[in-house]
């Protein structure tokens, strides 16, 4: 069982705790209870706390691993795997509410735990303790009532914020002037009862009303999220923009915070996240300096992670060449990918449009993009226009004739054909820019129809940043966007494809898959040589100590 300066030691490396000096450190330290699982004796060893129960305490994971999960319709539903240095719990602390996910811990992991009243006599103590566990609570109540669909398997929310109401307030100046100038207007029509002023002062204050309902959700549309993969920033202006910029903790370089005047008297500024492709800048964040020390902290965390995993390899290697059994690495390999469904009978019909004019198409391992249906709608509108008018001019001109006039058919037939090889041309320049993404490269293709092709690739696993954007309003009514990459030297975009965020999404998924087959192989290349080094070993001591025999 660890001792208070163990745990202090610890605690020191939390962003719960940042700012706290030595000597409250072991205050809160004292104030923690340690619990080992299994708990001998109990109905359930593993069980920490169960769902709907009431929560009246913090947990802290000061070794091994828990698993989250809840209830959903009678079906358990796993949420999350944390380990050490993640916490829960927390609504037993400064909310009376139940729990509302269940807790079992591994074989082995210590927690260490906090009750509600230990932590009043520690906040009484230290009372740098509360805005610290204030900026995790609205964390945690913000991360549950939001829901992203793109976060990947076991990635947990640890940090997630809004801008500064200040900035809210700067903004909804404008609304607030026009508000005023119509209540101006409604005086001057009060005094001259005047329907026309009357009405004038009705329509500003409708477009002042509109103003400030459209800065406030375009306020609340930002966000700046830490998870324990990556650093995310997501921007939406309503109905004309929605983009997400995100680095992996595995690039990160450094991470800085700047504050004015204002912001250190109202506890805003803002954060530089700092990786190989540039910067990632979080503005008007409230509790920059919690938020700089979450991503310190877990940035920390992912490089101890990758030195453990390298050492434990290279223990196994060592270990099956002695002969022995290798043991568990702490990092499990990830889950392997669901078998296929079998494959369905598809209508032929169906099967020709979605080849022809599908905007996803996977194949083979490969996923190939075409621009969205309305880029294709765009190149094509004009020649469609004038095809369908050309057979509706011939259809006219046959009934007005009353007969088949050979003349009017041949000219309408050229008119057709050059129509339909105009149509036929901005078909091609639309399906001949794609985007692919294959296990080990994303590539680019950019086609002439019947001229030049010029196509860029790069490896998948160079990936350094990406980032999507959707602009204007049909990008934001029709889905589609611009998709961000930042690969070493060179930048791919991948314009106007439908589903931006999908297209993100299967970006990432394609650059962690290969991130770890990569770790695979290298690993498996340093056990070989490992083996190698120690079979030459053993044999140049067979040779050394031969002659003595």
């Amino acid at each position: 069982m660890p001792d208070s300066s163990a745990i202090a030691a610890f605690l020191k490396k939390m962003h719960l705790f940042a700012g706290l000096n030595d000597g409250q450190l072991r205050t809160v330290a004292d104030s923690m209870h340690t619990q080992t699982y299994p708990v001998d004796g109990a109905e359930e060893p593993d069980l920490v706390f169960r769902e709907g129960t009431r929560a009246d305490g913090f947990y802290v994971i000061f070794s091994g691993k828990v698993t989250v999960t809840r209830q959903v319709k009678k079906r358990t539903i796993k949420l999350a795997s944390l380990s050490a240095g993640d916490y829960f719990g927390e609504q037993g602390l400064l909310k009376n509410r139940t729990h509302n996910a269940t807790i079992r811990a591994e074989k082995g992991t210590v927690l260490l735990i906090m009750h509600r009243d230990d932590f009043k006599i520690a906040l009484a103590k230290v009372p740098e303790l509360r805005p610290n566990f204030l900026v995790m609570m609205q964390c945690r109540d913000m991360a549950g009532r939001l829901k992203f669909d793109w976060l990947g398997q076991d990635e947990v929310i640890y940090f997630i914020a809004g801008k500064h109401w200040l900035l809210l307030l700067q903004a909804l100046v404008m609304p607030v002037l026009v508000l005023l100038f119509s209540g101006v207007v409604f005086f001057i029509a009060y005094l001259l009862t005047s329907p026309g002023f009357a009405a004038l002062g009705g329509f500003v204050s409708v477009i002042g009303l509109a103003l400030g309902i459209w800065q406030y959700i375009d306020w609340g549309n930002d966000f700046y999220i830490v998870t324990n993969r990556r650093v995310i920033w997501l921007e939406k202006v309503i109905f004309l923009y929605d983009s997400r910029t995100e680095a992996p903790m595995t690039t990160i370089l450094s991470v800085n915070t700047e504050r004015e005047y204002w912001g250190r008297r109202f506890n805003f500024g803002t954060i530089i996240v700092r990786t190989f492709t540039g910067q990632v800048r979080m503005e008007f964040v409230q509790y920059p300096l919690q938020a700089a020390a979450m991503i310190q902290e877990y940035w920390d965390r992912t490089k101890v992670r990758t030195r453990q995993v390298d050492d434990e390899v290279f223990k196994n290697a060592i270990r099956v060449k002695m002969g022995k059994p290798p043991l568990p690495v702490s990092t499990p390999p990830p889950a392997p990918a669901p078998a296929a469904a079998p494959a369905k009978k598809v209508n032929p019909i169906v099967k020709w449009i979605h080849n022809n004019f599908g905007m996803r198409i996977e194949s083979g391992g490969v996923v190939t993009y075409h621009k969205h249906w309305i880029i294709l709608l765009r190149d094509i509108w004009m020649q469609s226009l004038i095809f369908i008018s050309v057979i509706i001019l011939i259809i006219a001109g046959l009934i007005w004739l009353q007969r088949i006039d050979v003349y009017l058919i041949a000219f309408g037939l050229l008119l057709l054909t050059a129509a339909g090889v105009w149509w036929y041309y901005g078909y091609e320049d639309w399906k001949n820019d794609l985007y692919q993404l294959t296990a080990e490269q994303v590539i680019d293709v950019y086609k002439q129809p019947f001229g030049m092709e010029d196509r860029r690739a790069a490896p998948i696993d160079g990936i350094l940043g990406t980032e999507y954007r959707r602009s204007g309003l049909l990008g934001m009514l029709f889905n589609y966007g611009t998709v961000f990459i930042n690969v070493g030297g060179s930048k791919f975009d991948f314009v106007d494809v439908a589903n931006p965020p999908a297209v993100h999404h299967d970006i990432v998924e394609r650059y962690e898959a290969r991130q770890r087959k990569k770790k695979e192989a290298e690993t498996n290349a340093e056990r070989d040589r490992i083996v190698d080094w120690l079979v030459m070993y053993n044999k140049a001591m067979a040779a050394i100590d031969e002659p003595k025999k």
